[in-house]
């Protein structure tokens, strides 16, 4: 029998709660997504006065982190960039490249995704890596790096 593992409401407000706790008031208004390992959303949340672009592109990257099981930056670099592909290729229209979304694992099981949008792709990435840690699975000194 196969079996599959996923984060849960419980795991994504965590992640939630600790990106708002980081927010700043230097920071733009954030939209933030976490969505299971089939990249199905399970929660989301639009700050007041985030453009609703911001909501789409937070749940684009938790989707492409999900289910592709990378990192968008590591998709970015190593994948799009490295190979010369365009986003078109994976035939898939949810897809992005935009760095911000991490994938949540437990070694090499793909649990999920957390996305950022709003500010910097770095700060971006560094908010949703704050929200990784916050799940309380995986690799916490990978978090915000390109993994």
């Amino acid at each position: 029998m196969i079996t599959s593992e996923s984060i849960g409401i419980e795991e994504a407000r965590r992640a939630i709660q600790a990106i708002l706790a980081a927010v700043t008031e230097k920071d733009n208004p954030v939209a933030i997504a976490v969505v299971d390992a089939h990249g199905d959303l399970i929660c989301s949340l639009r700050a007041d006065r985030a453009a609703a672009r911001m909501g789409r592109r937070s749940r684009a990257k938790a989707y492409t982190a999900a289910t592709l099981g990378m990192d968008t930056v590591v998709f970015r670099d190593q994948v799009v960039k490295a190979q010369g592909r365009t986003l078109d290729d994976w035939g898939d229209p949810r897809l992005t490249s935009l760095q911000g979304g991490l994938v949540v694992k437990n070694g090499d099981r793909v649990l999920g995704g957390i996305a950022m949008s709003g500010n910097t792709t770095v700060r971006d990435q560094e908010l949703a890596g704050i929200g990784l840690s916050a799940v309380g699975i995986g690799s916490p000194e990978l978090v915000g790096s390109s993994r």
